[in-house]
């Protein structure tokens, strides 16, 4: 399955979902806030990149899409990625944690 994420999002892509699992580990180290999701596409239908396993899931069922899904949602996902909605997403969840010492 990730070998299809590389190929339709790209090698760029594909490592950026790397370094957001990398940063929701960081915040989790440093607030102390467990965050396991990140949305990719947050309207409709909620799809998400779950930290802990790396695979791109449904929030309802939390099923990982199948090779299908994950190719009629690649334009939605490459789209919210490159444009930085998720890491805008990803940043107003963080400024609700109160940082260290405050």
């Amino acid at each position: 399955m990730k070998r299809l994420v590389r190929e339709l999002l790209g090698e760029d892509l594909a490592n950026y979902l790397e370094l957001l699992r990398a940063k929701l580990a960081f915040a989790e180290e440093l607030y102390g806030v467990k965050m396991n999701y990140v949305p990719l596409i947050p309207e409709g239908e909620v799809v998400i990149l779950d930290r802990r396993d790396g695979l791109i899931k449904w929030l309802k069922s939390k099923e990982p899409l199948n090779e299908h899904e994950l190719r009629k949602l690649s334009k939605r996902i490459k789209r919210n990625l490159e444009s930085g909605y998720v890491e805008m997403l990803l940043a107003m969840n963080m400024s609700c944690i109160n940082g260290p010492g405050e």
